[in-house]
């Protein structure tokens, strides 16, 4: 992690989280603490202990697995965590979700399994115009996404209107803009992006429900047989006229099983679950077949067209811990994370 306490002694919105987490080891005799970046060299981590009077920093010993809770790109790509890993590899300490995932990098790797193919929107780098014309003479609506963006910001949807292309902004505060040409849409998209990384992305006639567009977040965790099972399944429902569903957005989320037997008769609600369910696991799965780090985690973004067919919109290694509804103890999603950090332990020390 890359927090330290806040004013008031708390990790703020991870707090909830992170106090379930101590709880379920507690039941379980599990040390539970957070270790801040550091060298190992030592043999001990300063780390933090939930205590009573909040958390007490502590030299401790260097945990058998690790679970990746920072938040910043920027670090994870710094000198100082690639030397955190090599130290890892070098002690054979497990680390899972080690890395945010890029949204070119993820449909790179997904286009490698022929059976996600027919799920996955056609998806290119913006960068070459040759690529970018050829591209846009395919599509009227596309998505023009960042590489390493999150929560729906600097979205774009460009669409074509009468000869020329509309480009709308995600967020309430941004206008409408027009490009009379495909040159000149290549330019604004250049300006815009500012030397950071995006992605083409053919835009999907959306599932709407009172004309507010609709996707699903649906959390997934391996658990101690390192087999992918759903722990949550929300809709996402954008404010209307928004291009994005986002919670951040604006948009309103409900249980996702709800709001299918709200939308659809019970027969087709429970089949559209069944292939949402489907598509998430097997899209964790190719992840984890054809990516060089571990995951135990991965929130998976995925729509219905208007004929009710699921693409796949985005894959998330950090999902949200902002706390949303009531748990008597904690969140399933608590037990899932800490059963597999159990299983890693135990294929580390058979």
């Amino acid at each position: 992690m890359n927090q330290t306490p806040l004013q008031d002694g708390t990790f703020g919105e991870m707090e909830k989280f992170y106090q379930e987490m101590k709880s379920y080891c507690n039941q379980q005799g599990i040390p539970f603490y957070l270790v801040k970046l550091q060298s190992l060299q030592d043999g001990v981590v300063e780390g933090y202990l939930p205590g009573h009077d909040g958390w007490q920093t502590l030299p401790l010993p260097i945990p058998d697995v690790f679970y990746n809770r920072i938040h910043s790109r920027k670090l994870e790509e710094s000198h100082s965590f690639k030397l955190f890993k090599t130290e890892l590899e070098e002690r054979s300490i497990p680390m899972f979700n080690g890395r945010f995932l890029s949204k070119h990098d993820v449909h790179e790797l997904l286009i490698l399994e022929d059976e996600l193919l027919p799920n996955l929107p056609e998806t290119i780098l913006f960068n070459e115009k040759e690529s970018f014309f050829t591209f846009i003479e395919k599509h009227s609506v596309i998505y023009f996404k960042p590489v390493s963006g999150s929560q729906g910001r600097k979205i774009c949807r460009l669409t074509q209107v009468a000869g020329k292309w509309k480009i709308e902004q995600s967020g309430h505060l941004q206008g409408v803009h027009f490009a009379d040409t495909d040159e000149k849409l290549y330019e604004t998209l250049k300006r815009f992006s500012r030397k950071q990384s995006f992605i083409l992305q053919k835009g999907i006639s959306l599932f709407e429900t009172d004309q507010r567009k609709v996707d699903f977040r649906i959390l997934l965790h391996r658990n101690d047989q390192l087999e992918w099972k759903v722990s949550s399944m929300v809709a996402r429902i954008g404010d209307p006229g928004t291009i994005v569903s986002n919670i951040a957005q604006g948009g309103l989320m409900k249980n996702g099983p709800d709001f299918l037997k709200e939308a659809f008769d019970l027969q087709d609600a429970s089949r559209i679950y069944q292939k949402l369910v489907r598509l998430a696991k097997n899209t964790a799965q190719a992840l984890v077949e054809n990516h060089d780090d571990s995951f135990g985690e991965l929130g998976i973004d995925l729509a219905l067209d208007t004929d009710t067919h699921p693409w796949i919109i985005e894959v998330n290694s950090k999902p949200s811990k902002k706390f949303q509804g009531n748990y008597e103890t904690f969140r399933p999603s608590v037990k899932s994370i800490i059963d597999f950090m159990l299983a890693l332990n135990r294929e580390n020390h058979p």
